[in-house]
Order: C-alpha cells, then sequence, then structure tokens
C-alpha cells in the first residue's frame, strides 16, 4: 500500500493537487480497497492558502517514512527555501523514497541536491532562468517524467500523466489506464520521451518547413540568426518562407523572431531573478537600450516595471 506525503508551501497550485489526489482517490475505489494512503506537510503545519485561496489544513515535517514524497510549491519558490525543508527532502531521498516535484517544486528540489542523478520536467517559462542559475542537466524541456527513485511534472494537466505514471509504477498499467478512462482523460503517454513544451505542435501540420523555422528561430534566441540564412538551412527560397509565416502566421519572418525573442525576455523577467541586462543578452539584444525599447513597444510597459511585478527584483 503505497503512503504518499504530499509537501506543501505557500501559495501551491490546487489544481497540481487535485491532479494528484484525484486520480489517487479514483484508483482506491477502482482497486475496492486502499491502495493508497496521502496527507499533506508543511514545514511547520497548520492551515496553508493555495494560490487561488483556497486553504488545506497541514501536518508539521516529521520523522516519517513514506514511500513517496511530493512537492508541491509557489511561483515564488526562492521564499520557501529553508534548512528545515532542504534538510527534509535529502533525508528522504537517503532514506529511498521516490521523490517528486511539480513544476517551481524543482528548484527547492536543485537547492536540496536532489537533481544530481535525473533532471526534473519544468515549465518552459521557467526552464531557462533554472538552467542558468544551476546548470542544464538538472532541468528537462519535457511535460513530465517517472523513472525509478524521481518523478516530475511541469505544472497544469502534466500533473495528471506524472500521478498516472506513479500509479503504474506501483499498482500497474491495467489500473492507471482505468483511473484515465474514468476521468475522461487521454494520457500523454506513461514512459518514453515526451513532447517538448516550447514548440508549437500544430505548426507541422501547416507546414513542415515553416515548423523547421521556428524551431530553428526558437534554438538560437540568443544569437538570432539573419532570415536569410534560415531560409538557407531550411531549404527554401527566402521569398517562400516570408510568404509561408504571412499566410499561417501573419507577420514577417524578423517580426516573428523578434516577438519570440520578447516573449522569451518576459518569461525571463517574470520566472527568474536574473539581470534585466543580462536577460538582454540571453534573448539577443546587441544593447540593454535597444532591448527596452523594443520590450516597452510590443508590452506596453518597461521591463523594469515587468520585473517588479514578478516580485524577482
Amino acid at each position: 500500500m503505497p503512503q504518499a506525503d504530499i509537501i506543501l508551501t505557500s501559495n501551491f497550485p490546487i489544481l497540481s493537487l487535485t491532479l494528484v489526489t484525484e486520480p489517487l482517490r479514483v484508483a482506491n475505489r477502482e482497486s475496492g480497497g486502499t491502495l493508497w494512503r496521502w496527507r499533506f506537510l508543511s514545514v511547520e503545519g497548520g492551515v496553508l492558502s493555495s494560490s487561488s485561496g483556497i486553504d488545506i489544513p497541514t501536518e508539521a515535517l516529521d520523522r516519517s517514512r513514506e514511500d513517496v514524497v511530493l512537492l508541491l510549491s509557489s511561483n515564488h519558490p526562492e521564499t520557501a527555501v529553508a534548512g528545515s525543508l532542504l534538510n527534509w527532502l535529502k533525508r528522504r531521498a537517503r532514506e529511498g523514497a521516490l521523490m517528486g516535484c511539480v513544476d517551481t517544486g524543482a528548484l527547492i528540489f536543485a537547492e536540496a541536491g536532489l537533481l544530481r542523478s535525473r533532471p526534473a520536467a519544468v515549465h518552459f517559462e521557467a526552464l531557462r532562468g533554472y538552467r542558468e542559475k544551476f546548470g542544464a542537466e538538472m532541468f528537462a524541456d519535457r511535460l513530465f517524467d517517472v523513472s525509478g527513485n524521481r518523478c516530475s511534472s511541469a505544472g497544469g494537466v502534466a500533473t495528471f500523466d506524472m500521478t498516472l505514471g506513479l500509479i503504474e509504477h506501483f499498482n500497474g498499467r491495467k489500473l492507471a489506464d482505468r483511473v484515465a478512462e474514468i476521468l475522461t482523460y487521454r494520457p500523454t503517454g506513461h514512459t518514453g520521451p515526451q513532447q517538448r513544451l516550447l514548440t508549437d505542435t500544430s505548426l507541422a501540420r501547416l507546414d513542415r518547413n515553416l515548423a523547421k523555422a521556428v524551431e530553428l528561430m526558437i534554438a538560437t534566441l540568443d544569437q538570432p540568426l539573419q532570415i536569410a540564412e534560415i531560409s538557407a538551412r531550411v531549404g527554401v527560397p527566402l521569398w517562400t518562407l516570408g510568404r509561408l509565416f504571412k499566410r499561417h502566421l501573419g507577420e514577417t519572418p524578423a517580426a516573428y523572431y523578434r516577438n519570440l525573442r520578447l516573449a522569451e525576455a518576459r518569461n525571463l523577467l517574470l520566472n527568474s531573478s536574473l539581470r534585466i541586462s543580462d536577460i538582454s543578452s540571453l534573448c539577443g539584444f546587441e544593447n540593454p537600450e535597444s532591448f527596452a525599447r523594443a520590450y516597452r513597444r510590443q508590452f506596453g510597459a518597461t521591463a523594469t516595471d515587468d520585473r517588479h511585478l514578478s516580485g524577482n527584483s
């Protein structure tokens, strides 16, 4: 009978919590018994509020030895990094628990040194900032992962897939599929390589060359290529590439490329503590002044304003 400790920090996402507990509840119902037990913990115990204002009572961290530990954190996980929590997570990992994190919980796992053997799935908005701080090898651009004694989810609905992977790990694929069926969900897939988050998979359905061009743009946000070079690498004439972008995306390749870089800059401003000048460079702008002008034109606010809004200043 697997038992899970679900660790919450203030402003945790209630959606992710539900996508853990509901599949486990259905697994219990379908088994006709109690396959899974779980409890909610926090550093000091007491009532914690989710990001949507829903209160959940929690118990304080203790010396338990449950089978699974799942950490759900907030949009600002750095505020939850405390020695007591990190030490507790390290101890549970040493004792052999299956350790899991959801979305921003990966940053706390990285602080605890728990991602050296297996990278965590991270939401694309936070991915680059986390990699800049801790190194690329600790974070994966995927929706979810369940492997060995680690599991992770990039957040949102992918947490459902992660939980199905846990059910499969402990109780078998048949029950995991039955839980998905009961909850009218079509799983992304319990195992194997997961779809990257950043690329819009519908582009390949529109046009293969268009999708290749966008992939190149995404891969070179920090050192933008000339559109003519992208055209050459994709293997289509420059005018054909321009026509594809205008037809399917409503703008020129250069405008689309610039908007991708600005969108990435905004993600980093809101989801990392990197300096604005570093973000400017990472997103392919030669100097902070040109970045500042382009950012304000695009979003109607300055980069500094958005950084203050994020609380990462």
